[in-house]
């Protein structure tokens, strides 16, 4: 069966979501196709018991700009960390406060050895500097900075390797510096009810009627798609928020811009710990382990704390329980209740890192591509994607 849709928008993660709600604010008919069983895309979040889990270790930075979008988004109940950290260094743990939000007490009552008063300092100095350069090399601008090589290993690799999944900071020395001054100034947490309840937030507006979810795209042709029904839809314009649609495409059109996009890969484990004197809703850093990067408690009852375990490379659970233990003596009882392997966790964006400055790409005449791949590979760059399409489109 042959049919016409003004917009048809492929996947319904953040991008695609929040160009159905530009669209929709325009009274502009449009119509999203996702394969999957519910929207969000990777911001996924699956029930297990009295759990809500997320796929993967993924946050809200309240001061996101593109939130500004949505203003609604400020009434997700949000559970928020501690600002600052916990940092394991010789078996020993650290609080180190967050040295913009308390400099007084960063400076008087952080202990870590490591840290000197001049690194401690120039944290301020960086969160005032405002480098666009989008070609330096983070490590090397720090060090040249003054920071001490001890202080860029066991705080920004350690810390920052959660956020960008990539120990050695190999991204835009702007976007760092952009990432560095959220975490510096904004409340950061977890949504109550998981991640994807952003996803199904931003939908609230939509007619749910206009979202066709288990039907996967077959075939990209210049004017119309082919669904997993066989259906073939004409169209005016279409917008495609993952690169791997360019594979579908028919070979008249398909430039292959994105034939040779890689994706980092992250390992989350979370565990039910009986565990006594512990720290909730706060970070802690391991910045001299090869298997867990970070992890938080989040207290249940008791002394019951749900444990979220990253690691950018431990596939093992026992080595993860093994070190868990090794760093937490006072555990009574521990069971691992979900992990997960994300094998494409964040995008590298360094051919695509805010493309062209505009965050997305007009591929032919009526086919877009837009997400956080073109822009920064946040919910902020996915969000900041869509807008900048839909605005210049000039609909």
């Amino acid at each position: 069966m042959r049919k016409y849709i003004e917009n048809i928008i492929i996947g319904a993660g953040i991008s695609g979501l929040t160009i159905a709600r530009l669209l929709e604010e325009k009274k502009i008919p449009y119509l999203i196709f996702d394969s999957r069983s519910n929207i969000g895309g990777k911001l996924e979040t699956i029930k297990h018991g009295e759990y809500d889990l997320d796929v993967g270790f993924q946050i809200i930075i309240e001061d996101y700009p593109a939130f500004k979008i949505f203003p609604e988004i400020k009434n997700i109940k949000i559970k928020r960390f501690e600002s600052g950290f916990i940092i394991n260094k010789n078996k020993n743990f650290y609080k180190i406060l967050n040295p913009i939000k308390n400099p007084i007490g960063f400076l008087k009552n952080s202990s870590f050895p490591d840290f000197s008063i001049k690194d401690k300092l120039l944290l301020i100095v960086l969160f005032l500097k405002n480098e666009k350069s989008k070609n330096l090399n983070v490590v090397k601008y720090l060090t040249n900075l003054g920071f001490s090589k001890k202080f860029i290993n066991d705080f920004f690799k350690s810390f920052f390797q959660g956020v960008f999944l990539d120990k050695n900071l190999q991204i835009p020395l702007e976007y760092f510096l952009f990432i560095y001054k959220l975490f510096a100034k904004s409340n950061v947490g977890i949504p109550i009810g998981g991640i994807n309840s952003l996803a199904t937030l931003l939908s609230n507006k939509l007619n749910k009627n206009k979202i066709e979810l288990n039907n996967k795209i077959i075939k990209i042709n210049e004017n119309s798609i082919i669904d997993s029904k066989k259906n073939e839809i004409s169209f005016r314009r279409l917008f495609c928020t993952d690169p791997s649609l360019e594979s579908l495409m028919d070979d008249d059109i398909n430039v292959q811009i994105f034939k040779d996009i890689q994706y980092k890969k992250t390992f989350n484990y979370y565990l039910v710990v009986n565990i006594n004197n512990i720290s909730e809703n706060i970070i802690y850093l391991f910045p001299d382990s090869n298997i867990i990067s970070s992890l938080y408690f989040s207290k249940k009852n008791g002394d019951n704390y749900l444990v979220s375990i990253s690691s950018l490379n431990c596939d093992n659970y026992n080595d993860i329980k093994n070190e868990f233990i090794s760093y937490f003596k006072n555990v009574n009882s521990l069971e691992l209740i979900q992990s997960f392997n994300i094998k494409k966790a964040l995008p590298y964006i360094d051919k695509f890192y805010k493309f062209k400055n505009k965050s997305y790409i007009k591929y032919t005449n009526k086919i877009y591509f837009s997400g956080d791949f073109l822009s920064t590979p946040s919910i902020n760059g996915s969000i900041e994607s869509a807008d900048n399409l839909i605005e210049d489109l000039e609909l």
